[in-house]
């Protein structure tokens, strides 16, 4: 076997290239047979020279670096304030109001919207804008302050806790601050340093992305006072907000900057004009035999304690393409398809070589004593390989698809540890395929849930061109090993949506009908599917309606469908109720849905039996209002719609012509509807539906 595993980053990097499997060096650490990680130790630096030596590969060659040093940002990227009235204490004079809060996955994990609500008024984004209005009582519902933005700087979402306001933003046009005024003569562009000096801005930086995080004291809303202006290096990725905690995410890209000779990258954040150097103490990596350059930047605000210092914590982890927050844990996934030298190996030595008979290692033996050169013997053994693997039967080249998958197509998992702002890395993990969402992942018990769907790209050019999707539930432990799967659900199906409630996932995956598939994860080393429904059509979110019913929203061909599934009987699943929404436009059948996509804008109320969705094409969503009840099924309680003034409605483009007034979000405040889209807010009756008032935001 020894001259197997020399010949094995030769044969397999060769092989694998000439299918048409690109080859790449990854950044990420090593599944073993189990597909588990090995454990790798988290480090510091001893120095930023260090820092910046691992950045760049170790090369001493130029790279590039999305970073931010700090900046000054100047008074008019706040923009004009527009103020009218003062911010009540309270809604109705201590009396109780009952409004709706942002849907959200984790109960007490609180998540940034376009629009919020604190009972008494409205939080809105808006033509990037924040508009606030004064919406309760309805009928004398006004707009009280506006908060505008320069053409620079674009507005994402923001957080409403007691009379603190968080606006979350990126910008592409800040200056640099240096520890000494330089002018940069090939710009010619110079700012003020704060200090009366000038400080130069290289124009490479305008393209780099900062993420901005403003938070205001709004008791008054004549005055609001912006108490903490916080910039960070990287593009923002997601936010949460936990008791008085609130947590963001930006992430560093590892290109756009080219250090200066012998200058150490150093990074930086910005707080009130300030630029504080982050701690070496405070910037981890991953003791991996590959490296990451991609920072991942973190930071924990104190919205109770104005004094309390901002956290800032850096790890160099790779890509945060989904992210799921419990009350304990931040987990940041990504997707990787690439492998490295010891992955390939450990393909041809556990995987290949043991299903292979003994004349495939002879016949290598004489291929390698032949008068050859590399190249030629590589070709030779790609095609020996390839005659072998093609007499196995079509369950072998299954079987060996599965586990090569398991070690190619990755989800790289990270869990960070979270309490009153503290921030501290805690382990890394992998599962094979990748996910659809952040509703992908659950913590729950000590146990984190992991719903995948691998494609098996990897395999179908050489060894089973038949091998379809794959779905798996994967259970891990906080170490971040698996302890627990499923693996082989609706082979040829792709996941479009699963949920995790308790003990139980209930998951949607599709291609031609709709598996909805009931799976018991009481005992986690040991997940069993219950139970399976197959219907038509698919759902692409799932809710809880109660312990015994789940709403799926979705859709069949053209229109779009809300499900009520009963899962009284965890063993035979049913959909006792289904509404479609159909288009009669005669140019335009298909209908959208943001909540098909967006969780947030599924408004559902148990206690009031109400179900609100925005619904329509892509050029214009109304608010559809539904009854649902287990007794009663879905029906419609009638349908708002924001009008659209346009004299000529023959020239607006078709998809997006309408778009200002296509309903974005919708939320209750006792018993009045609101319903926001970029032009208007609107308030109707919940009972009737009958129009109260309506406030402009153009």
């Amino acid at each position: 076997m020894e001259p197997t595993k020399q010949l094995g980053g030769l044969l397999l990097i060769g092989f694998l290239v000439t299918t048409g499997v690109i080859y790449a060096i990854s950044v990420q650490p090593i599944v073993t047979g189990t597909l588990n990680f090995k454990d790798y130790d988290v480090k510091t630096f001893t120095s930023y020279e260090e820092l910046t030596e691992f950045i760049s590969g170790g090369s001493g060659q130029s790279f590039y670096y999305d970073s931010w040093l700090g900046s000054a940002v100047p008074n008019a990227a706040i923009g004009e304030k527009i103020a009218i009235g003062t911010r009540e204490s309270d809604n109705t004079g201590g009396s109780t109001v009952d409004f709706s809060e942002t849907n959200v996955q984790v109960a007490g994990v609180d998540e940034p919207d376009i629009v919020k609500t604190d009972g008494t008024y409205l939080y809105i984004i808006s033509q990037n804008r924040v508009i606030i209005v004064k919406a309760f009582p309805a009928e004398n519902a006004t707009i009280e302050v506006e908060l505008s933005f320069n053409e620079s700087t674009t507005v994402h979402n923001l957080f409403i806790y007691g009379n603190k306001l968080v606006i979350f933003a990126m910008s592409y046009n800040h200056p640099i601050v240096y520890t000494e005024p330089v002018v940069k003569e090939e710009t010619n562009i110079l700012v003020e340093d704060g200090e009366g000096g000038e400080i130069g801005m290289p124009s490479p930086w305008y393209s780099t992305p900062i993420t901005l995080i403003k938070v205001y004291d709004v008791t008054d809303l004549q005055e609001p006072e912006l108490i903490r202006d916080i910039s960070i290096g990287g593009t923002y990725s997601g936010a949460r907000l936990i008791d008085s905690y609130v947590y963001a995410i930006a992430t560093q890209y590892s290109y756009h900057y080219f250090p200066p000779e012998d200058e150490p990258f150093v990074p930086r954040l910005l707080i009130n004009e300030e630029a504080i150097e982050v701690p070496l103490s405070d910037i981890y990596y991953i003791d991996l035999p590959e490296k990451s350059s991609t920072m991942t930047n973190i930071l924990s605000i104190n919205l109770e304690d104005d004094g309390e210092p901002v956290t800032t914590e850096v790890f160099l982890l790779g890509d945060s393409h989904t992210l799921y927050v419990s009350q304990d844990n931040i987990y940041i996934a990504y997707a990787t398809s690439n492998y490295d030298k010891e992955v390939l190996q450990e393909i041809l030595d556990k995987i290949l070589a043991p299903a292979l008979p003994d004349s495939f290692q002879d016949e290598i033996d004489r291929v390698e004593s032949l008068s050859l050169n590399e190249y030629q013997k590589q070709t030779v053994i790609q095609w020996i390989l390839q005659y072998y693997l093609n007499e196995l039967s079509e369950e072998q080249q299954l079987q060996l698809s599965q586990e090569i998958i398991g070690r190619v197509e990755r989800t790289i998992l990270h869990r960070i540890a979270i309490s009153d702002g503290d921030i501290t890395y805690e382990a890394q993990g992998a599962v094979p395929g990748s996910l659809n969402n952040q509703f992908s992942l659950d913590e729950y018990d000590g146990y984190l849930r992991v719903a995948s769907t691998t494609q098996g790209w990897v395999v179908r050019g050489f060894l089973s061109s038949s091998f379809e999707e794959q779905n798996g539930i994967y259970v891990l432990d906080m170490n971040l090993d698996i302890v627990g799967s499923i693996v082989g659900l609706a082979s040829g199906e792709s996941i479009y949506a699963s949920r995790f409630i308790g003990d139980k996932c209930y998951l949607v995956t599709f291609e031609q009908v709709d598996p909805f598939f009931v799976i018991d994860l009481t005992n986690p080393t040991n997940p069993t599917v219950l139970g399976e429904l197959k219907i038509p059509g698919f759902s692409t979110y799932l809710h809880p309606y109660d312990d015994t019913h789940i709403i799926g929203i979705g859709r069949d061909e053209n229109v779009v469908k809300i499900s009520l599934f009963d899962v009284t009987d965890v063993t035979s699943p049913a959909e006792t109720a289904k509404y479609e929404i159909t288009n009669d436009d005669e140019d335009w059948h298909w209908m959208q849905s943001s909540a098909l996509y967006e969780h947030k804008a599924f408004l559902f109320d148990h206690a009031k039996n109400l179900l609100v969705l925005p619904v329509g094409d892509y050029s214009k969503q109304s608010a559809y209002v539904f009854d649902i009840t287990v007794e009663d099924g879905i029906s419609l309680r009638g349908m708002i719609t924001h009008d659209f003034d346009n004299d000529e409605p023959g020239d607006k483009w078709y998809y997006w012509g309408d778009y200002g007034s296509s309903i974005q979000r919708t939320l209750y405040i006792n018993n009045v509807l609101y319903t926001i889209s970029n032009n208007l807010v609107k308030m109707n009756d919940l009972t009737d539906l009958h129009e109260i008032n309506s406030v402009e935001l153009t």
